[in-house]
């Protein structure tokens, strides 16, 4: 057999230093994303349970107690939420029924917001509108007072957007509530970003399918 020609101490090395199992936090996000890839790309899961795995991904590994993850009407400019986990079970039913048109998306007047990288941004409670106040559990904890700079308050949240090819926003991942209540690392939103990226490479390849699908329908 050819696998006989592989000395045995070699073989042992690459087998030991090659473990499939994760050693560390690294290692295991790029574990879940390559999972999440596939699941992704299995046409026979419906979108909004790849987005389920998305956001227990996301709830596991990065720490946030809230995660959302909407997605754009492909018909009309309308963007809702197909996500949410985390929440009470009326807050998650008031999050799933909320509509937003294109200035909600991109006015930032309308969600004043800071920039954290190149697909994410911090939504700053202090401008948050008061018709977002029941998606919060604990609204009544709503408090815009500031005390520390490293705070991550009830209140703020992360956008982390899906653009497609124009760089329209097409999706989005929300993250709030961390358990530390700190605002994330640097690291942590970067790894956030690329799973936004993944995901909206996965909505734009799904949605070529499916009109691709209508197509072929429409042929007498």
């Amino acid at each position: 057999m050819a696998g006989d020609s592989i000395p045995p101490e070699f073989r042992t090395y690459i087998e030991t230093s090659y473990t499939f199992i994760p050693k560390n936090d690294e290692e295991r996000i790029a574990d879940n994303l390559i999972d999440l890839a596939a699941a992704g790309m299995d046409t026979k899961q419906p979108l909004k349970v790849v987005f389920e795995q998305v956001a227990k991904f996301i709830f596991r590994q990065f720490g946030f107690s809230e995660v959302a993850i909407g997605l754009k009407d492909r018909k009309d400019p309308v963007w809702k939420y197909e996500v949410a986990l985390g929440f009470s079970k009326d807050t998650e039913l008031r999050i799933l029924k909320v509509r937003y048109n294109k200035d909600d998306m991109y006015s930032q007047e309308t969600f004043p917001n800071l920039k954290l990288g190149k697909l994410s941004e911090l939504n700053v409670a202090e401008g948050l509108p008061p018709s977002e106040a029941d998606m919060y559990d604990r609204q009544k904890m709503l408090n815009p007072k500031r005390t520390s700079s490293a705070d991550f308050m009830l209140g703020d949240s992360i956008d982390i957007w899906m653009l497609d090819d124009k760089k329209e926003i097409i999706g989005w991942i929300e993250v709030s509530s961390p358990k530390d209540r700190k605002l994330p690392s640097r690291t942590t939103t970067r790894w956030l970003e690329l799973l936004g990226s993944l995901c909206a490479q996965i909505v734009m390849s799904r949605w070529a399918e499916d009109e691709m699908r209508s197509k072929k329908a429409a042929v007498p």
